[in-house]
């Protein structure tokens, strides 16, 4: 059990990030109407002064929710694989396959599940969502291009994709071997016909 000195220090040395942490959980588990200023407090052990050094408002914590989901889930996952991998085939495969990924992966299906549904209710969270779809299918039909389609063709197959991937990302019901085989054909027919 840490001293009272040093878990002084540890409540000091909380940050924004373990806020939004904290909050994320919350999400995850349960709903966004469940992220609550003192129970986040209660959870991280500290008062609502130490939420208030990092945020003016619940609203102010629930758009950096927003912003972290849109950074991580999309605009640094672009980067690193248009990095990472230079055949548009092979990195479409990639990003087919990130909700499967990892365990991390799965916690980010579960809150991008989580934010959906909150979408439903928030004009925040909706604009959210709608930038993050934009970003997401325009970067997939750059893909689709790169591989040779037509206009038309990009945008129906930029659709298929990002809905198939949503689909797997929330398939827990079907074993890991059985969704990267699915992921694999919808590959294969995603890209047959490229130049």
């Amino acid at each position: 059990m840490p001293s009272s000195a040093s878990a002084g220090r540890l409540k000091q040395q909380l940050t924004r990030e373990d806020w939004v942490d904290a909050a994320i959980d919350v999400m995850v588990q349960n709903s966004e109407a469940q992220v609550m200023v003192e129970r986040l407090g209660a959870t991280l052990g500290v008062s609502r002064g130490s939420f208030y050094w990092h945020f003016r408002s619940r609203e102010q914590l629930m758009g950096a929710i927003l912003e972290r989901w849109t950074q991580t889930a999309t605009i640094s996952v672009q980067e690193h694989l248009d990095k990472q991998e230079p055949d548009a085939a092979r990195r479409l495969l990639l990003y087919m396959r990130l909700p499967i990924k990892s365990a991390r992966s799965s916690r980010g299906a579960d809150l991008e599940l989580a934010i959906l549904g909150w979408a439903r209710r928030s004009e925040m969270a909706r604009k959210a969502v709608a930038r993050v779809d934009a970003l997401r299918t325009r970067h997939f039909t750059e893909l689709f291009a790169e591989l040779g389609f037509g206009a038309a063709e990009c945008r129906r197959r930029t659709h298929m994709t990002y809905a198939f991937m949503r689909y797997i990302a929330w398939r827990r019901d079907l074993d890991l071997a059985t969704r990267l085989e699915l992921i694999n054909a919808v590959h294969a027919d995603l890209v047959s016909g490229a130049r």
